[in-house]
């Protein structure tokens, strides 16, 4: 059966096939004129990657689970994709009707009159990664079933990673010790060709408009980002005396911030957040084709949050729903202000957690309409880039845009207390490897 389900497979990629069909494959793409797109897959061994912080969470068959190529076929408004074996033993495992627009970097459409915004936009899309998973009934309604290295697959991933525009990672699950570890782990190179017809199609816009910043990560310019192009402010407190930084006790050590610990270069040694908030905090770096690499430290510059000067909380609106809003002035030692800024966010709408549960609250990506970097499949298409209100910006103290990447944060991490009474303020660091920042104010003061 395996091998009659490859030999499908291997006239498919070449269009030789008319009327044959797989009972869980899509067949609207056996009679297309467009030529599919391959992919070679990828792993790395723990020698090609030492610093691999899935190594104490991931499946026991994960360094002996191979993939050979991965392929895009187009149907109607979404692609099928074939994952082909390496090992004649394991099955071809079909992937049905994903729908790849919704992962290419977007201009939303309240921002598309301006140009720099727009440019803003792309480049932090893509800069900050957006992996989504098919788990439960969304991996049924997709998936063909297929056994990979003798395991069947109870989650897959799909991650567009926050390097250049075509550096693209799959992720196979199974279940061990009655949880779902990662058992594969490929990294591919999305068809360029594709890549950049999606692009267009997506954004009505010539790809070469953005090439140097999407191919080769050229930083754009600081000017002023003016927010009022995209949300009108219509109530403001200055809530800084009501604000409390918490940055003299620890973040807890758990979860993602538990296996991510071996990225930390310095401090060596930490006891509390404001260790981290200095110019000489170091991270391993995320290098190509996507991998932690502590070779490669990551210079940050930390220290800008020093000091926290100033809290302000707003309601904004953003085509005609008034949405949660929060501004953050912190100081350097010699006095340099940045401004942190996040917005189109619903605040009501956060996790409900205990400070020690902090990693499980909702982590936003630095930019504007932005994906979170994880989320499942239908988060993912409930919520479109197009007019996500969400954004989250750096900017010096005339307004001029700031590359948070080059100062050392990805975001803020957001929850309510567990009586919902109190907001908590995290930053996360660089790669998201540490909190670098904690605050608290009250929900609902009373102004």
């Amino acid at each position: 059966m395996k091998l009659f389900v490859k030999f499908i497979c291997f006239f498919i990629a070449f269009g030789c096939v008319s009327d044959v069909k797989n009972e869980k494959s899509s067949d609207k793409y056996l009679s297309s004129n467009k030529s599919p797109f391959i992919a070679q897959l990828t792993e790395l061994s723990d020698l090609d990657y030492p610093d691999n912080p899935d190594v104490m969470v991931r499946h026991k068959k994960y360094t002996t689970s191979v993939m050979e190529s991965i392929q895009f076929i187009e149907g109607i408004n979404s692609f099928d994709l074939l994952i082909h074996p390496t090992n004649k033993d394991d099955d071809t495992v079909f992937l049905n009707a994903i729908h790849l627009m919704e992962f290419m970097p977007t201009v939303p459409e309240y921002a598309k009159d301006n140009s720099y915004m727009s440019l803003i936009s792309i480049v932090n899309q893509e800069w900050n990664r957006n992996q989504v998973k098919w788990v439960g009934t969304n991996l049924d309604a997709v998936f063909n079933g297929a056994v990979v290295n003798g395991e069947s697959i109870t989650r897959v991933d799909i991650a567009r990673n926050c390097l250049e525009s075509y550096l693209w990672e799959l992720f196979f699950y199974a279940e061990e010790d009655g949880k779902d570890k990662v058992f594969y782990h490929g990294w591919f190179n999305f068809p360029k060709n594709l890549y950049k017809e999606l692009f267009e199609r997506r954004n009505t816009q010539d790809f070469k408009n953005y090439r140097e910043y999407l191919e080769h990560w050229k930083t754009p310019p600081s000017k002023v980002l003016d927010l009022n192009n995209i949300r009108t402010i219509q109530e403001k407190w200055d809530v800084t005396f009501i604000t409390e930084s918490l940055n003299d006790s620890m973040y807890p050590i758990r979860g993602e911030r538990k296996k991510k610990e071996i990225e930390i270069i310095y401090p060596k040694t930490y006891t509390k957040i404001a260790d981290f908030q200095t110019d000489s905090a170091r991270f391993a770096t995320f290098s190509s084709p996507g991998f932690y690499n502590r070779r490669e430290p990551r210079k940050t510059q930390l220290g800008r949050f020093k000091i926290l000067k100033k809290v302000e909380r707003c309601l904004s609106e953003n085509r005609g729903e008034v949405l949660d809003e929060l501004h953050f002035i912190f100081e350097r030692e010699n006095g340099e202000q940045t401004q942190f800024i996040f917005g189109g966010l619903k605040l009501d709408s956060l996790p409900k957690l205990s400070v020690t549960e902090a990693n499980s609250g909702n982590q936003y990506s630095m930019g504007i309409g932005n994906h979170p970097f994880y989320e499942d499949v239908v988060a993912h298409e409930s919520q479109s880039s197009r007019s996500n209100p969400y954004f989250g910006v750096l900017l010096d103290e005339e307004g001029k845009w700031l590359d948070s990447h080059e100062i050392g944060i990805d975001g803020p991490l957001l929850h309510l207390s567990e009586d919902g009474e109190t907001l908590h303020v995290w930053l996360l660091s660089f790669e998201r490897h540490a909190l670098v920042g904690h605050y608290s104010l009250p929900y609902k003061p009373k102004f």
